[in-house]
């Protein structure tokens, strides 16, 4: 009995324990603070899955794609029964039901209330797959186990911080995606023609869960130099732009007809919310509870340190990326994104999350010269 408790094995089921508290946690405060929209008439969930939405929202049609697509392999009379069941009115005072306590929820409407557990729950399976990579993503980084561990957690809890400005089921599935290319290009050689072709598939499908992948595949060349010359590396993601942008064209010639825009110009609204002293003090509830928002003196004072302690740790590739993905994100940001709204940073999180996990180790690790006495006192 005590070799299986100490089996790799065990460990294994116990961190897979860990990471669905946290992803389920993560996905809640995100669901109580944004929902999916229900009854935005320009991207609430029924506009998304019946692709009525305007754009560019509706231009994010991986995961209703997939939920439209499973909810056609079933039975047109299973179909019928599931929505029944949990379309019930009851469900508002249910805990079993997505709808609890929020009568307006789309949850309830039967026409897409399938289709709408569909989309919640795929949303924390990516979440919850996310969490996987971003421990394989730590270790790649040289962060040790434990950090490596640790760092996905912390990352994740504060994803629903980020989302200030709106939030989306497609964020989360973004991470997934961004995190998996990481983990790939920095493995990606002349002799792994497999992790080459998921590389590559996966390209399409980050870019039909959200366009922007298109700008992140430029910031993966100083990975892919690793293991590849210049001219391979280049070409690939010359390869890999080529296959976001094929998939960007389909979705906007498919929605040409939406209302909306591709893009809001935004630069003159950003420079008059940053030069606000007020905007940097500014709270909202995430978790339940009144707290800063994450762009504010709290949370900037906090990714400062961060990166501080984790730059100097940070491998040279890593470094080249974070600097290449910061000249390609921030001027998007400032151009084209709401004010104050850090989910648009995003392509910044792998980054972020080395950096985290490399800080943990650092504050982790047994500071030299420490008294053991005083060490364990504090402990």
């Amino acid at each position: 009995m005590k070799r299986f408790f100490s089996s790799a094995g065990y460990r294994w089921f116990l961190l897979s324990c860990a990471y669905v508290v946290v992803a389920a946690a993560v996905i809640n405060g995100f669901y109580t603070k944004w929902r999916l929209n229900d009854g935005h008439p320009a991207l609430g969930l029924s506009q998304m899955v019946e692709g009525t939405a305007h754009r560019p929202y509706v231009y994010r049609q991986l995961v209703p794609a997939l939920a439209n697509g499973i909810q056609a392999l079933l039975p047109q009379a299973t179909v019928a029964r599931l929505s029944e069941r949990l379309s019930e009115p009851r469900r508002v005072n249910s805990r079993s039901g997505l709808a609890m306590r929020y009568p307006a929820s789309e949850a309830l409407s039967p026409a897409v209330t399938l289709r709408y557990h569909l989309v919640y729950y795929l949303t924390f399976l990516a979440l919850l797959a996310a969490l996987f990579v971003m421990r394989r993503v730590c270790l790649q980084a040289g962060a040790p186990a434990a950090s490596a561990t640790a760092a996905p957690a912390v990352f994740a809890l504060m994803l629903p911080f980020f989302l200030t400005g709106g939030g989306y089921f497609y964020d989360f599935v973004e991470v997934l995606f961004m995190m998996s290319a990481i983990v790939l290009a920095m493995g990606v050689s002349r002799g792994t023609p497999l992790r080459l072709a998921a590389l590559l598939a996966l390209a399409g499908l980050a870019a039909w869960n959200k366009e922007a992948f298109l700008f992140f595949t430029p910031a993966l060349y100083p990975l892919l130099r690793r293991n590849l010359s210049r001219i391979q590396a280049a070409g690939l993601v010359t390869l890999l732009m080529f296959i976001c942008g094929c998939v960007y064209l389909a979705l906007r010639t498919r929605y040409a007809g939406n209302p909306g825009s591709t893009a809001d110009f935004q630069l003159w609204d950003n420079l008059r919310f940053y030069v606000d002293p007020g905007n940097w003090l500014r709270t909202e509830n995430t978790y339940g509870v009144l707290l800063p928002r994450s762009f504010s003196l709290v949370g900037l004072l906090a990714f400062a340190g961060i990166a501080v302690n984790g730059w100097t740790r940070l491998a040279p590739a890593l470094r080249r990326h974070a600097k290449l993905v910061l000249a390609i994100n921030l001027p998007l940001f400032v151009l084209f994104c709401s004010p104050g709204e850090m989910r648009n940073l995003s392509m910044l999180y792998p980054s972020l999350l080395c950096l985290l996990a490399l800080a943990l180790a650092k504050w982790m690790a047994p500071q030299s010269g420490a008294n053991p006495g005083a060490t364990l006192e504090v402990r």
